[in-house]
């Protein structure tokens, strides 16, 4: 199947029409001819997404006129371009102009990385474009700009053009001359500066006669006192040629030093100007990226044919189909009424391929997919030739021929009015042999028809799938709806009905098509209102079901958040009742003092009451604390030797020793005990507790105090004082002390602390504020 074929029938070239006449220059609108399908996937999505990319630029505003780009590679190649003139600097100027505006616009690419990586491949030559306005005038004449010595030269130049005129002027003015001058104006003949003189006067004028006039009656006469300055003149003139030479020459030598980036600059402008055409039709079109894949498939969503969408001017009046091929059904059969869309549908489905394989955005949804089909073969229309004595089912099948020795299963084939043109019994047996052939290839096809018996084979054949373009059987008019599982009839009669045609005619043609042509269109007719009541039913009943399903998350959303809730509140009125249990534990440590006060006995009563009240309300809310903690973890199901597992009374992990009945024997880092299996968890990542000051002694050493003054010891006298005071706090369960050293010189706070440091039952040590003795005490963490 060659391009042409292609072409003609898709109306593929319909589209590469489209993209160049929205390329700017010629050299874009070149590059628009040269559109076609690719082979590599990378090189489709590159190009799709760089379609795409510039889509959104458009919308955004951004935009370039390539007008001005051409052709400058023949400058550097033919001999005729040695030395460039005007017209060639400014093709040249007009280009670097065009890559300068391009380099201007880089910043508002950034967004688009493919884009932007072609954006960056244009080179700004601001000194070409910068010389060229110094040498030339817009309409070409060479400026005074374009050399110091040309500047030099014209300054001369004029100077002596006011010299001549004045000592002419002077002669016009001269009364000896009044008589012999034919006219009182200067002119020129040959560059020379000239006085016309009455032709018999002159030998009264002495000078040299540069020409007379036609009828011999005016002399023009260059004066004798002119001559050295008009000599001098035409010398200036050679001299300003030949300085033009040699700046044309410099220039275009500067121009060539720079061929590589200048012809690079306009390849990447082509590309441009030609992806700008691309977009600016993707853009009209309302065109989208589909995915593609190796797979040869087809899932169309929402699609629409391109170049309709371009004669209706508006997308919205094209309705829009879906379709999938390859997934479920390698062969779609389409039936349906005449004029009700199928093929425009069959070129909509073929076109919208090539265009995506092609790298450009299509008219349908993004989710879209399109395989990668090696070729596409389609036979679409009437092809009769006179001049090939070629009718059109021998074009039809000669078309097919074709397509069945190429054709394989990455292939897609689309096929129009199979079998028509001839017998229909023995058209619709060989169509038959055609779609049997297809399936047996595996290319994956879409084909239209009318005969009832292929209708029937797609219905039996598990690779085949019947679909059809809707009729509306109360207007008779076709709906060009697209839809799948049920054959269309032609409804031939029905619309000659509609049109008019004399009731006797249509009730003789109902009698001639057959009872089994009637049955067939009633069954039609049934299964299309029968599909219609199914799929109001299945709408309803999703719909039902997405709503239940969204009250049941929402209701277990809401219970979820009651409980963590629920959790939080008891955590929170748990540790307000710890704080305050603290709080008091200190109330009674300040209390402490004036207790030394007191009897002995009164001493340790008072003390061992209050002490044994806050432990049991402190281990009553630990306990509280637990048991929440304990609620967000599971029990051990299958507890086994070795396992490291969560022990609910100690609230830390241990390691199984060894399991007997209902007891674990663990290792609590080295110390080994029984516990009962039910106080033993998984181990998880509960909420993390505030730290707890847990009172271990119900009735704590007397001797246990909150401060320990040193002053006036050395640091030998106070080590064992500290080691006692720290021991007797650890049993007492208290974990803030006060160690008073004194400020002095320092040494013994010193030596106090680096002793403490080395104690593992120290967390950390403070100073506290100047208030409450500042340097002179150490706050002891245990």
């Amino acid at each position: 199947m060659n391009d042409k074929e292609l072409y003609a029938d898709l109306e593929y070239s319909r589209l590469v029409e489209e993209v160049y006449t929205r390329c700017e220059s010629i050299l874009g609108k070149e590059r628009a001819k040269q559109l076609r399908p690719l082979s590599e996937k990378t090189e489709i999505e590159a190009s799709l997404e760089l379609v795409s990319e510039l889509q959104e630029a458009l919308n955004r505003g951004i935009s370039i006129n390539f007008t001005d780009l051409s052709n400058l590679q023949p400058l550097f190649t033919e001999a005729t371009y040695s030395l460039f003139g005007f017209e060639e600097f400014q093709q040249v100027y007009l280009q670097v102009s065009l890559a300068e505006a391009v380099s201007e616009k880089a910043e508002s690419v950034e967004d688009f990385p493919v884009l932007k990586k072609l954006w960056q491949k244009v080179k700004p030559l601001n000194e070409i474009k910068t010389r060229f306005e110094k040498i030339f005038a817009p309409e070409g004449e060479v400026l005074d700009t374009a050399s110091v010595e040309l500047n030099r030269i014209r300054k001369r130049f004029a100077s002596l053009q006011r010299s001549i005129q004045k000592t002419m002027q002077n002669m016009l003015n001269d009364a000896r001359y009044e008589n012999f001058l034919q006219d009182k104006f200067i002119t020129r003949r040959e560059g020379r500066y000239v006085l016309p003189v009455k032709g018999n006067a002159g030998a009264f004028v002495p000078g040299i006669v540069q020409g007379q006039s036609g009828s011999g009656s005016t002399l023009f006469i260059e004066p004798e006192s002119v001559v050295p300055l008009n000599n001098e003149l035409q010398l200036l003139l050679q001299e300003e040629k030949r300085e033009i030479f040699n700046i044309f020459n410099e220039f275009t030598a500067q121009i060539k030093e720079q061929k590589d980036i200048l012809i690079a600059n306009q390849e990447a402008l082509t590309e441009l100007d030609f992806r700008f055409g691309c977009a600016r039709l993707c853009y009209t079109l309302k065109a989208k990226k589909p995915q593609i894949v190796d797979e040869p498939a087809l899932k169309l969503y929402s699609a629409r044919h391109p170049l309709l969408i371009l004669s209706l001017n508006d997308v919205k009046k094209v309705v829009p189909f879906d379709l999938n091929l390859g997934e479920t059904a390698r062969i779609i059969l389409l039936s349906g009424p005449n004029t009700g869309g199928k093929t425009v549908l069959l070129k909509a489905t073929g076109l919208l391929t090539l265009m995506a394989l092609s790298g450009l955005p299509i008219p349908a949804e993004e989710n879209s997919v399109i395989g990668r089909f090696n070729q596409v073969f389609a036979d679409i229309g009437d092809e009769q030739s006179i001049e090939n004595a070629l009718s059109t089912f021998s074009s039809h099948i000669g078309k097919i021929g074709r397509m069945l020795k190429s054709a394989d299963d990455k292939s897609l084939v689309l096929i129009d009015e199979i079998g028509a043109a001839t017998d229909p019994q023995q058209g619709s047996a060989l169509a038959q042999a055609i779609l049997e052939r297809l399936t047996e290839l595996g290319s994956k096809a879409v084909v239209t028809t009318h005969y009832t018996a292929l209708k029937i084979f797609a219905e039996t054949h598990p690779d085949c799938l019947n679909a059809s373009m809707q009729f509306d059987l109360k207007s008779l008019t076709p709906t060009y709806r697209f839809t799948t599982g049920i054959p269309g009839d032609s409804f031939a009669i029905e619309v000659a009905s509609s049109l008019g045609l004399e009731p006797d005619l249509i009730e003789r043609a109902k009698e001639l098509s057959g009872s089994q042509n009637i049955e067939f269109t009633e069954l039609l007719k049934k299964m299309q209102e029968e599909k219609k009541a199914l799929a109001r039913a299945t709408y309803e009943y999703e719909l039902k079901t997405r709503n239940l399903e969204s009250k049941l998350k929402e209701l277990e959303s809401r219970e979820a958040a009651l409980n963590a809730e629920l959790k939080e509140r008891r955590k929170k009125y748990l540790q307000e009742l710890q704080s305050e249990l603290i709080a008091q534990q200190k109330l009674y440590q300040r209390e402490q003092e004036s207790l030394k006060k007191m009897e002995r006995e009164e001493r340790k009563s008072v003390s061992e009451r209050k002490l044994q009240d806050i432990n049991n309300r402190l281990q009553d809310i630990n306990k509280e604390l637990s048991d929440s903690e304990i609620e967000q973890r599971q029990k051990i199901r299958v507890p086994r030797e070795g396992d490291r597992v969560w022990l609910a009374t100690l609230e830390t992990e241990v390691t199984i020793l060894e399991i007997k009945d209902q007891q674990a024997i663990v290792d609590l880092n080295g110390i080994t005990f029984k516990t009962a299996l039910d106080n033993l968890y998984e181990i998880g990542k509960p909420a993390k507790k505030e730290e707890m000051v847990v009172i271990t002694h119900s009735n704590p050493p007397p001797k246990a105090q909150f401060e320990l003054k040193l002053l006036g010891l050395t640091f030998e006298e106070a080590k064992p004082l500290i080691d006692e005071f720290l021991d007797d706090a650890m049993l007492a369960g208290l974990h803030t002390l006060r160690i008073v050293h004194g400020k002095g010189t320092g040494a013994l706070r010193t030596k106090v602390r680096d002793y403490l440091k080395k104690k593992k039952q120290v967390i950390s040590l403070e100073t506290p504020l100047p208030s409450e003795g500042g340097t002179g005490v150490t706050l002891v963490k245990i």
